[in-house]
């Protein structure tokens, strides 16, 4: 049994029978999937509604790559006090990988408070509620007790009695921000989350003493974005999770090049790098037309994986659209009527 097959067969069993350490679905431009980094960033943005996709496929150049789909959408309205505003979301999650196909697709709801302090602060805070369904095939599975001492026999019993090969859990999240606008190019803002608060069971065997707890996940993240005359913006940030004993650190920094500023063809690039320490540097690309946002980075590993993913880590694009409404003017000239 090559090596591949070993590493695929402990980490099933990892799934199937102990306590579940993998990490959730993640992107490398961590900016724009806010589902997965704070609820409380729940529309965050200018405009009225927002719709996206994430799209991930990483370690293409080894046989069992994985997949990861985000979609979101979110809107929001004021309050009648007008210092508050209501954020509602609604995302799609998919993940796949492996020779188990081992997946998780995901319903996520989430619904965001922010107090409006006065004209430069807001407090924000949300909350995260999920149903999600994870499954596996063990078609393309091959295990130790299959192997005749000198091949794989397929005609040798697995001996593996899991009664299910899927499994449907609810999920549950909530986080909080802060954010300070100085104007629309100069910002900050800090948030933390936790994910997974009531650790569902993920187990294949139903019912019984064998437990597969889903860990919890801490999230902080901080971004900054800086007006450089009117030419361009510079924007860094950076994201830390942990999840048991997965931790991951990112940091980006991009610059924000005002191409065109003609309304009706406002043209914006977006030139920057990310970096994942101690596993990948990401060189990413992205253009902002009207209402459209179009951003694709590419992850070049640099972890001892490197070996076997020859440095290719996988493409990653976001798309997303935002309705703006037009909004009406509070003047008015009065005519004559005669």
């Amino acid at each position: 049994m090559n090596k591949l097959k070993i590493l695929t067969f402990i980490g099933l069993i990892n799934l199937l029978i102990g306590e579940l350490s993998s990490q959730d679905l993640h992107f490398s431009q961590f900016y724009y999937n806010h589902q997965s980094a704070n609820p409380a960033l729940v529309s965050n943005y200018y405009g009225d509604k927002r719709f996206g996709v994430n799209y991930r496929h990483q370690w293409l150049s080894v046989p069992v790559p994985y997949l990861s789909i985000s979609m979101i959408y979110d809107t929001k309205f004021n309050l009648k006090s007008k210092k508050d505003q209501i954020g509602l979301g609604f995302g799609l999650d998919y993940d796949q990988a492996g020779d188990s196909k081992l997946s998780v697709a995901k319903i996520i709801g989430e619904v965001a408070y922010t107090r409006i302090l006065n004209r430069n602060n807001s407090l924000s805070f949300g909350l995260n509620i999920g149903g999600a369904q994870r499954r596996l095939s063990n078609e393309l599975l091959r295990w130790d007790v299959q192997w005749n001492g000198d091949r794989y026999d397929a005609n040798i019993g697995s001996k593996e009695t899991y009664k299910q090969t899927g499994s449907f859990f609810a999920d549950l999240g909530v986080g909080a921000a802060y954010h300070y606008y100085y104007s629309q190019h100069t910002k900050l803002t800090l948030s933390g989350a936790v994910f997974h608060l009531n650790k569902p069971d993920q187990n294949f065997y139903g019912a019984s003493s064998i437990k597969a707890k889903l860990p919890m996940r801490n999230v902080y993240g901080a971004s900054a974005q800086v007006g450089v005359g009117k030419v361009m913006d510079l924007i860094l940030g950076g994201q830390f999770q942990q999840q048991e004993d997965y931790k991951e650190q990112v940091y980006s920094g991009r610059l924000r090049f005002y191409m065109n500023q003609k309304p009706g063809s406002l043209l914006n690039a977006l030139i920057g790098c990310n970096v994942r320490i101690g596993d990948a540097f990401i060189p990413n690309l992205g253009f902002e037309y009207n209402n459209w946002l179009v951003s694709g980075s590419y992850d070049l590993n640099t972890s001892q994986f490197k070996t076997a993913t020859n440095q290719r880590g996988g493409p990653e694009l976001t798309v997303q659209y935002i309705f703006r409404s037009v909004k009406p003017s509070s003047i008015y000239k009065k005519c004559p009527i005669y």
